[in-house]
């Protein structure tokens, strides 16, 4: 709940699962992770895919919490930007996502009144791919991808970074996001609202989260 709709200026999103949803691009995610993890240990994807599975149990159990996919695949000696350009080159978005004139209207409808950034896990390449292919590309005054820190979320560190780089009071953001533990926990510990997005129709409700519609 927002206790003051009225002072938000910048309203902060994730990208996967939040402005989109595809089980088939995270099964192709995934699936490229446990090539990688096969390949650096030079054994079958099979065996991979065991390794990746045994390491985010393992990593969960510690953390209390699902652990990220880069989270993941750190713990198993694979450096994020060795992750990232794996899916560069072999993740295929434009199988599964295409222009979406809703979310369009949506995000183009709050410009009027917000700064829209967006942060995410994704790299820079990969992140505007998406964008370009759902038709949303331009809308953000600013992508924060995984270049700039080599960080995955959730890290407090380059939480703290991004506001300061967006500028303002902690009540003059929205962060909108589909993992709570990922996108939105840090962010509220800190004083900032928050919307969980589960479906397309959660972010439809972005207008009367904000007060513009009654």
């Amino acid at each position: 709940m927002l206790t003051s709709p009225t002072d938000i200026r910048s309203i902060v999103f994730d990208l996967d699962g939040t402005l989109y949803a595809s089980a088939g691009l995270a099964n192709e995610i995934e699936a490229v992770a446990e090539s990688l993890v096969a390949e650096s240990r030079g054994v079958p994807v099979v065996e991979g895919r065991r390794l990746l599975r045994r390491s985010r149990r393992r990593l969960g159990e510690e953390l209390g919490e699902e652990p990220t996919l880069t989270r993941t695949c750190l713990e198993l000696g694979i450096e994020v930007a060795e992750f990232h350009c794996a899916l560069q080159g072999r993740l295929r978005p434009e199988r599964y996502l295409g222009p979406d004139p809703i979310l369009y209207a949506l995000l183009d409808s709050l410009r009027d009144d917000y700064h829209l950034y967006l942060y995410t896990n994704n790299s820079l390449p990969m992140a505007q791919k998406i964008l370009a292919l759902l038709g949303v590309e331009g809308l953000f005054e600013r992508l924060y991808t995984i270049e700039f820190a080599w960080v995955p979320k959730p890290d407090p560190t380059v939480l703290q970074r991004v506001l300061e780089d967006i500028g303002g009071l902690p009540e003059s953001f929205l962060f909108v996001g589909d993992r709570l533990p990922v996108d939105l926990r840090l962010p509220a510990d800190l004083g900032i609202p928050t919307m969980q997005v589960r479906d397309a129709e959660d972010l439809l409700q972005i207008h009367k989260l904000l007060g513009l519609i009654p």
